[in-house]
């Protein structure tokens, strides 16, 4: 693996020990004395072309320079290097460098290592010269950077049917053009690779293909747990084609449930209209709530209390009101407009005031004083003694009274 740093440090070296400044060198290559400078810190490395040049100037060999270090006396001079593949490809033989890699003279590490610093239309020349040589799927995720889409796609239909190659073409998205990747969308609709490939494509695939993938949903093309997946990436418009299937009953409605966090805040409010009039069932509501604004919330539960939407739902929908909504039925037990009973449902929600409005619509007889032993768990020590006390003060006037 090539160390920008390590070769950085190794210019530096050679350049000090002919004690030029880094302006001395650059005339030299006609480059500026910023590019030296950030080719010594390790921020940047010199194209094949200069790595070339900097070796006659120094009287290096390629592979020194590519190290950051003098080569070892032992090495296998039969063995082609890096640095020779970067020799061959700065003097411009791509097509030399793809015939050492078919003969195994060089290994693939060496043309990977040198890939970072050729530019894409030379690696494109090497990797279309590997005709007949074969490539793992790894070693083609290794290449996809630094090549074409078109050579890499068609280096990938070479060997993606190979079993257990088309795990790897998450991997490739990022490379892949837009055609390769509807390619793929194709397949895994008609269940020839795994449903699963569709989320992890999601990121790279047009706004077009995202959303086309919704007209799949009805014919069991894709799958409602692959949808939930999906629906991050889908678009308004895609999302509220969903809807409306779920509404119209060509697909199952719980999947409003999953799709509700990306939904915009109309089609919500749409939703929760379609529960008001019937259209959906109502025990979606209780699902949606956390993602209903309080104003809806507080209309579904009034509109409630005249008998529109099921009573026992009231509970679910508690946790997601305000205060004032709150506050608001209790005033509406005192009305008469909403049964006793159900305040013992809000209890756990309700405020300390509002627990003593209670209290206070029990002491002047508009709620019955029974509701007051369902809420005794949620009023407060101090206040729950009061009431003890003045109940004992008020029996022991009511004896006291024949006795005088």
């Amino acid at each position: 693996m090539i160390d920008p740093r390590k070769t950085g440090a190794y210019i530096s070296k050679l350049r000090r020990e002919k004690d030029w400044t880094q302006l001395d060198l650059a005339e030299r290559l006609h480059v500026t004395p910023q590019a030296v400078s950030r080719w010594e810190t390790g921020d940047s490395f010199p194209d094949i072309a200069l790595l070339s040049q900097l070796a006659q100037i120094f009287r290096v060999s390629v592979d020194n320079l590519l190290n950051g270090q003098p080569a070892s006396i032992f090495r296998d001079r039969r063995k082609v290097t890096a640095g020779d593949l970067l020799t061959e490809l700065a003097e411009g033989h791509p097509e030399t460098v793809a015939k050492l890699v078919r003969e195994e003279k060089a290994g693939m590490e060496e043309l990977l290592d040198v890939a970072p610093l050729t530019r894409p239309s030379t690696m494109d020349k090497v990797v279309e010269g590997l005709t007949g040589f074969s490539l793992s799927i790894e070693q083609i995720v290794q290449l996809a950077p630094f090549v074409s889409q078109d050579v890499l796609g068609a280096v990938l239909e070479e060997v993606i049917d190979t079993p257990g190659n088309q795990n790897m073409i998450g991997e490739l998205a990022p490379w892949l053009d837009r055609e390769t990747l509807d390619r793929w969308v194709e397949r895994a609709i008609n269940g020839e690779v795994e449903g699963s490939l569709l989320t992890t494509l999601a990121p790279f695939l047009s706004r077009e293909t995202l959303d086309g993938l919704v007209e799949h949903v009805k014919d069991g093309g894709i799958e409602l747990g692959e949808l939930e997946d999906l629906a991050p990436f889908l678009g308004a418009q895609a999302l509220d084609r969903l809807v409306d299937q779920a509404v119209d009953g060509e697909i199952e409605a719980n999947i409003l449930v999953r799709l509700a966090p990306f939904l915009s805040k109309t089609t919500l409010e749409r939703l929760a209209g379609h529960i008001q009039d019937g259209t959906l069932e109502t025990v979606h509501l209780e699902e949606l709530a956390p993602f209903l604004d309080a104003p809806v919330l507080e209309r579904l539960v009034f509109e409630t209390t005249d008998g529109k939407v099921d009573i026992s739902l009231l509970r679910a929908l508690a946790p997601f009101l305000s205060r004032e909504a709150l506050d608001r039925l209790v005033d509406q037990v005192a009305e008469g407009n909403l049964d006793a009973d159900h305040l013992t449902e809000l209890a756990p929600f309700l405020s300390r005031e509002s627990i003593q409005k209670i209290l206070q619509y029990i002491s002047a007889g508009t709620i019955t004083p029974e509701v007051m032993v369902e809420l005794a768990p949620f009023i407060d020590k101090e206040t729950l003694s009061n009431l003890i006390r003045g109940s004992i003060r008020a029996r022991g006037g009511e004896t006291a009274s024949p006795q005088e």
